[in-house]
């Protein structure tokens, strides 16, 4: 891919940004993957839309609302389509933010177009963002306002006016609500000061403040959602974090480390890593120094948390954004323009290896099983769905219930219509998932009820419900080496313990 230093790379992006948009989609339809437990979870989420939920704020219910009633979200054919069709356009969306992002920081330099044209396309085919355009996470509404966020960093600090400041207040306000990790922004912000200095006297500059309290007012009716429900965003957060663990885990550090070679690529990684240890090679140049801050001060921050507690490999995906453009500055300034595309074409095949996995094994005549199959945790869960709609329509006066949150947000998605008024069974009254908060069987209590469980025994039940009745487990044979079993009992009368 040449381009000329006078000419625009947009519409070279766009296109390649169009097809891989088309692969993404029509692999995902083929491909016609079940949703995960959290998914799942999002999607009971969005017919509710809120302010706030048990561990999330509310962007994602609110991009799985838009996406299910512009693309539809029936119970028959790939549904899921609809549910995730957001997170396929928001990705593409985020590396067009980035294109512009590096043609603002590097407009003065004469491979400006080339520069920002691979710094785009390197994010857009990172592995992460791969499965991610698979998939609705948060990390799809989180990415897209962090890039935003970075845009008009730099437009409010070239330009100063009072718009963009408000607009980077406005978008850090939106990234909170898509994720509260979004506070690593303020981390990367004070790193760049520190290694910037001729820019510190933003410090003696209201607007910076002015943009943080917008963000802070836009954040508000999460915070206030919170304050009304014991702020169980804010405790699921530190428990996810496992903060109260002994310190010190230097195995979790390592895989934590080992696993960044595929969120961001083996080369890309590897690249990051040698500009980690070699800073002379981007600290006299300003714009790689802003992008270098963004990069390192997140994604070091996670590396010591993974070292103290505990951190999973996503977590510090939007370090990504910058660090795509930091490698692609370096590399075509030094001329290495090799690697890009090195990484690049490695990154591409990783994507086919997600996508086409099924399809290779199928013509190589390789079954796989539980061990060899990267999708066996989003597999069965639409076939439990009809085999227990097909029980709740033979107990038609019966409810469906269960005790386990991944297991009740599969059924409550694939066992449609028939799951509608399902609710949570929680004996022990804790407030430790977004069930236990919204659905909790005690609010309803009386009547038929029909339990999916896997771990459950009869001298429980009988001290809970005034009826207890085994019917027929449920077994999926969904591999060779694995075929779970379900539980499944008709009830009556719950009777909560005290």
């Amino acid at each position: 891919m040449n381009l000329s230093p006078e000419k625009s790379a947009a519409p070279l992006l766009l296109a390649s940004l169009a097809l891989l948009t088309l692969w993404r989609g029509l692999a995902a339809w083929h491909g016609n993957l079940e949703l995960y437990a959290d998914e799942a979870q999002y999607w009971i989420w969005s017919l509710s839309p809120d302010w706030g939920y048990f561990s999330k704020p509310p962007m994602i219910a609110w991009a799985i609302w838009l996406g299910r009633n512009l693309f539809g979200d029936s119970e028959f054919g790939n549904s899921e389509l609809g549910v995730r069709a957001l997170s396929l356009l928001l990705f593409p969306l985020t590396a067009w933010v980035q294109f512009l992002l590096m043609r603002r920081l590097f407009r003065e330099h004469p491979q400006r177009e080339r520069v920002a044209f691979w710094s785009a396309l390197i994010f857009a085919t990172l592995p992460v963002v791969s499965l991610g355009s698979w998939l609705i996470t948060t990390d799809a509404v989180l990415l897209l306002f962090w890039s935003f966020s970075l845009y008009f960093t730099v437009a409010a600090v070239e330009t100063g006016r009072w718009r963009d400041w408000l607009l980077l207040g406005f978008m850090l306000g939106l990234g909170f609500l898509s994720k509260y990790s979004m506070a690593f922004y303020g981390l990367g912000f004070a790193a760049w000061l520190v290694l910037a200095p001729q820019h510190r006297a933003l410090l003696r500059n209201p607007k910076p403040y002015v943009a943080a309290a917008l963000a802070l007012l836009v954040l508000s009716p999460n915070l206030w959602w919170n304050a009304q429900h014991h702020f169980v965003s804010v405790q699921h957060t530190a428990e996810i974090s496992q903060l109260d663990r002994g310190l010190f885990h230097p195995q979790a550090m390592l895989e934590f480390t080992l696993a960044q070679f595929a969120v961001f690529g083996p080369i890309a990684f590897a690249g990051l890593v040698w500009l980690a240890a070699r800073p002379r090679q981007w600290l006299s140049d300003p714009r790689l120094v802003f992008l270098a801050a963004f990069t390192f001060a997140p994604l070091a921050a996670f590396i010591s948390l993974s070292l103290l507690s505990r951190a999973f490999a996503n977590w510090a995906a939007f370090s990504y954004i910058a660090a795509s453009g930091l490698l692609a500055g370096v590399w075509l300034i030094q001329q290495r323009k090799r690697w890009l595309m090195a990484a690049l074409a490695v990154n591409l095949l990783l994507a086919a290896g997600m996508y086409h996995l099924r399809d290779i094994t199928h013509v190589l005549d390789i079954q796989l099983t539980r061990k060899t199959d990267p999708y066996k945790r989003i597999t069965g869960f639409r076939a439990l769905g009809q085999e227990v709609a097909q029980r709740l329509q033979i107990h038609p006066e019966a409810r469906l219930i269960s005790n386990d949150r991944k297991l009740f947000a599969s059924l409550r998605y694939y066992a449609r219509p028939y799951s509608d008024t399902a609710r949570f069974l929680n004996p022990g009254g804790k407030l430790n998932n977004h069930f236990a908060l919204s659905a909790d069987l005690r609010q309803n209590p009386t009547g038929e009820f029909l339990l999916i469980s896997q771990n459950l025994e009869a001298s429980q039940l009988a001290a809970w419900f005034t009826r207890v009745e085994a019917l027929t487990p449920i077994r999926l044979p969904l591999y060779p080496d694995y075929a779970p079993e379900y539980q499944v009992w008709l009830l009556r009368d719950y009777r909560p313990p005290n």
